[in-house]
C-alpha cells in the first residue's frame, strides 16, 4: 500500500464490559472505538447490549456504549459514521441508538445477521429489528471501503469469524498505522497460531484473515486485539491515540 498523508485524527478505546466462558480464568474484554476525523465521527462497533446481556456478559449498564460517550460530551445524533464490523451480539448491541449515522457494513453481513443459517450463531435480532429504515453503505465482499477518500481509515475483507466480517485500517499522525482487526484476530495467540481451531462460519476464509492481519502486522501496524486479556489497549477513554 503506498504512503499516504497522515490525518489529524484521534482514536479513543472503550473498554464495554467482557465475555467469561466456560473454563475461561478471566473474562474477554470487549471494546469499541471512536474516531474523531476532521470530516466527522465514526463509531466502530457498539458494544453488547445490557438488557439483552446473556450469561457469559460481564458488564455493568455504566460500562456500555452510551454511557462512556456521553463521558467525551458525545451524543448519538453526534455520530456521522458507524463502522459495522460485523453483527455478533457483543458487537451490534446498540444499532438502534444511532437513527441518524450512515451505517457502514458489508452486504453479506447484513444478510446473515437477518437471516442467518442454522451454523451461524453470535446474532440476535433484537439488538437491529428496528433498523431496517437506517441508511446503509453495503460493502461488497472483497472491496476495500476507504472511508473519506483519504486514505485515514479504509475497511479491509476480514471474513470468515462471520460471513461478512471487516477489519479496519487507520493511519494516526503519531501513533501511524494500526489495524482494529476486531474478531478476524480477537487475540494474539490465535494470530501467532494462523487459526483458531474453533467452528466458525468459514473456517478457511478465517485462515486466510488472519494471514492477512499477520502480514500487516509484519509490514509495521499495531494490532489491536478485540478479546485478548493478556494485551489490554494502553489507552482508554478520555485518554487516546492520535
Amino acid at each position: 500500500m503506498e504512503e499516504l498523508e497522515t490525518v489529524d485524527m484521534k482514536l479513543y478505546c472503550f473498554r464495554v464490559g467482557g465475555i467469561k466462558l466456560p473454563g475461561m480464568e478471566e473474562p474477554m474484554p470487549m471494546y469499541v472505538y471512536l474516531i474523531r476525523h476532521p470530516k466527522g465521527l465514526v463509531l466502530v462497533d457498539t458494544g453488547q447490549s445490557y438488557p439483552f446481556r446473556d450469561e457469559n456478559a460481564v458488564m455493568e449498564e455504566a460500562d456500555t456504549i452510551l454511557p462512556q460517550l456521553k463521558k467525551l460530551g458525545v451524543a448519538p445524533q453526534d455520530i456521522g459514521y458507524v463502522v459495522l464490523s460485523h453483527m455478533h451480539m457483543d458487537h451490534a448491541g446498540y444499532m438502534s441508538s444511532f437513527p441518524g449515522a450512515l451505517f457502514l457494513v458489508r452486504k453479506a453481513e447484513l444478510q446473515a445477521a437477518w437471516w442467518p443459517e442454522v451454523y451461524e450463531h453470535g446474532y440476535d435480532l433484537r439488538n437491529y429489528e428496528q433498523t431496517r429504515g437506517f441508511r446503509y453503505v453495503q460493502i461488497g465482499n472483497d472491496e476495500d471501503f476507504d472511508v473519506f477518500e483519504d486514505g485515514s481509515i479504509v475497511l479491509i475483507d476480514t471474513r470468515g469469524h462471520s460471513r461478512g466480517h471487516q477489519s479496519v485500517l487507520l493511519n494516526l499522525p503519531h501513533t501511524g498505522k494500526v489495524v482494529l482487526a476486531v474478531d478476524a484476530a480477537p487475540d494474539q495467540e490465535m494470530l501467532e497460531r494462523g487459526f483458531s481451531g474453533r467452528p466458525f462460519t468459514d473456517t478457511e476464509r478465517e485462515t486466510r484473515s488472519l494471514q492477512k492481519i499477520r502480514h500487516l502486522a509484519d509490514c509495521g501496524y499495531q494490532v489491536f486485539y478485540a478479546h485478548d486479556p493478556k494485551n489490554p489497549h494502553e489507552k482508554l477513554a478520555p485518554d487516546y491515540y492520535d
